[in-house]
């Protein structure tokens, strides 16, 4: 049974098809949702912390500068929840939201076992070879250390590929005609 969905995101405009899919999802299973947004300084929209330089008044002021920015993102972070939470209470999705700070892939599998989440709904920004290696990769961390199961949310499939898998849990029968036409088709097409 499904009644609690943990959605790990961010403010990429790749991530609404996450919130999307969690939304559709979650209204079909009748499921709650937390909203899970991680500071980690990893992220490309993080800010940077400045280097060191000789000049300790510049520093302290970089520095000032530094936890003045980080403070103003976390903000934005809190605020980019609040909207996605209403979001999903408009259309009647029991939810809540966590902003943490750390590792991502860490922070997310602990959130969904203290929690105990049943799914982790996760974006992929689909890194392949050594920006995978180097780079990390959130959703394959999840995938292989989460205490649940896991939805990886690719950019192009997004809410309406994610609607008809969810659909077809009700009809299988409509999918096994829909396959046998279709093998119907490809044997003519080679005979």
């Amino acid at each position: 049974m499904l009644d609690k969905i943990l959605v790990a995101i961010d403010s990429s405009e790749r991530n609404k098809s996450v919130f999307n899919s969690a939304v559709s999802l979650a209204q079909t299973t009748g499921a709650s949702i937390m909203l899970l947004h991680i500071v980690s300084g990893e992220n490309a929209d993080d800010p940077v912390l400045p280097a060191d330089d000789e000049y300790p008044s510049l520093n302290n002021r970089n520095d000032n500068r530094y936890h003045m920015r980080f403070a103003e993102y976390e903000q934005q972070g809190i605020e980019f929840l609040q909207s996605l939470t209403q979001e999903a209470m408009d259309v009647g999705i029991d939810v809540e939201y966590s902003q943490l700070r750390g590792n991502p892939q860490q922070m997310i599998c602990k959130l969904a076992s203290n929690w105990s989440a049943d799914l982790i709904i996760v974006g992929s920004r689909q890194l392949k070879g050594w920006k995978e290696k180097f780079l990390g990769s959130v959703s394959n961390y999840v995938t292989h250390h989460a205490p649940c199961s896991v939805l990886i949310v690719r950019p192009e499939m997004g809410e309406a590929a994610a609607l008809p898998e969810v659909e077809a849990i009700d009809r299988p029968q409509r999918l096994t005609d829909d396959r046998q036409a279709i093998a119907k088709k490809h044997r003519s097409d080679v005979a």
